[in-house]
């Protein structure tokens, strides 16, 4: 046993010596040599003790704070380990800071449960240290554990509070939760300090989008379109705000932007995609946003709402009619609609009366030649009525328009949508004289009469 700890105590200063010449650079000037040889000498003289003996206080410390300073946190652990473990009966050994150090080492490798350890002995000897309570506040942010994070973080910021990485570790516990005024303050601190700080403004432009403050947003998400880490995101955000603001011209150049960028990660690419293909389709580039649709397809099939957009958009680009049924302006639209009454039935010869628009439904009102009792010849108005509505239509729209052909008395009711009608709609309408022509049979007609 002493055999094999003497060999690998060997070579972890073997590999250590290389490391530390090789961080600092074989080839300085005279004091970067002399600091290079002492540490040399020191790592030595260490090694021989551990052989004799591997709880040897100074060596462990020597050797821990050496590694530690270089950054070769790993080795470094090792020997802090040591130290906390021995710590309870050598009053000589600061626990506190051993354990605080051993916790530092193990959130550099991401090892944060085992850190938490570490830091909660620690925080028993000092709960009022930076240090401490910036790393624990790091390990549970890490473990998504925001409400332990947070109070952890404010204890490190009544210690310092400027230090830029607990107000902005602070502000992303509560951005995380969508507790955005509570992280605004944070932010400030942080950008006041670093103006160049990347994660700051997008997270500060998040909050400004969220808080209604959408023109100050875009301005920055704009600013770091082209980053690599945050530019993405940032087309995606002000791809959306331009959307909604009806600006689909903006919105594609955003989202085109972001599909430009390198190194995108999947989930960022396939949103852009997704929200081009839908710019493409309010714009009439079915054939452009199908061909994205496609692409999302490959990676995701079943990616959001993408295979009823690929359902729809296929039939739309196919049929001209469809086209102007759910996407036309109001003129083109009532156009087509005046085309449909008068053509419901051959030999009909309806003529147009009268058009009516409301924002859920259009009316179009027809007269149609027929013969009475005595064989003369009279005329009923028939009144169409238009959803452009791809959902549902339900009860109560049926309802409403069976009683207003009451009311006007007229001869037959036809209800036409680009979606469906409810199942309590459909029984409404048997018995009453209202047809219901739903998606399917209005695409037959839409096609007939293209």
């Amino acid at each position: 046993m002493f055999f094999l700890i003497f060999v690998g105590v060997l070579v972890l200063v073997a590999v250590a010596l290389v490391l530390v010449f090789k961080g600092m650079g074989g080839k300085g000037k005279d004091g970067a040599d002399v600091a290079n040889k002492n540490e040399a000498k020191i790592l030595k003289d260490a090694a021989r003790k551990l052989e004799k003996d591997p709880d040897n206080i100074p060596a462990l410390t020597q050797l821990s704070e050496i590694f530690y300073a270089n950054g070769v946190y790993d080795k470094a652990l090792q020997y802090y380990k040591s130290l906390v473990r021995i710590a309870p009966i050598h009053q000589e050994v600061d626990e506190g800071k051993v354990s605080l150090r051993a916790g530092i080492c193990l959130c550099k490798a991401q090892e944060w449960a085992d850190a938490m350890k570490y830091l909660l002995q620690s925080s028993l000897k000092d709960s009022s240290n930076f240090d401490v309570n910036y790393h624990l506040g790091l390990v549970y942010s890490n473990l998504k554990d925001y409400a332990k994070a947070i109070p952890c973080l404010k204890k490190a910021l009544i210690v310092n509070p400027a230090s830029t990485q607990a107000n902005m570790l602070v502000a992303r516990c509560f951005y995380e939760q969508h507790h955005l005024k509570e992280a605004l303050p944070y932010l400030k601190v942080v950008m006041a300090a670093e103006p160049s700080n990347k994660e700051a403004m997008f997270d500060y432009a998040d909050v400004m989008a969220e808080e209604g403050h959408g023109e100050k947003s875009v301005k920055i998400f704009s600013h770091l379109r082209p980053d690599p880490v945050y530019g993405a995101k940032s087309c995606i955000r002000s791809g959306v705000f331009h959307y909604n603001q009806g600006d689909k011209k903006a919105a594609i150049e955003d989202f085109t932007i972001g599909l430009k960028l390198p190194n995108t990660q999947q989930a960022d690419t396939l949103e852009l995609k997704y929200r081009l293909a839908v710019c493409y389709f309010d714009t009439n580039r079915y054939k452009d946003g199908l061909a994205l649709l496609s692409e999302i397809r490959q990676v995701n099939p079943q990616y959001k709402d993408v295979p009823a957009l690929v359902s729809r958009y296929t039939e739309l680009s196919q049929n001209s009619n469809l086209q102007v049924y759910l996407a036309g302006n109001v003129s083109d639209f009532i156009s087509l609609c005046r085309r449909i009454a008068t053509s419901w039935e051959k030999g009909l010869n309806a003529t147009f009366q009268d058009a009516h628009a409301e924002s859920a439904y259009t009316d179009i009102t027809v007269e149609v030649p027929s013969r009475g009792g005595d064989g003369s010849e009279v005329k009923e108005a028939w009144v169409f009525r238009f959803f452009r509505t791809t959902g549902a239509t339900g009860e109560i729209y049926v309802r409403e328009f069976h009683e207003m052909i009451q009311d006007q008395r007229v001869g037959r009711g036809i209800c036409i949508t680009a979606g469906t009608f409810t199942e309590g709609a459909r029984k409404y309408a048997e018995g009453r004289p209202v047809d219901l022509i739903e998606r399917d049979k209005l695409n037959m007609i839409l096609k007939r009469i293209n």
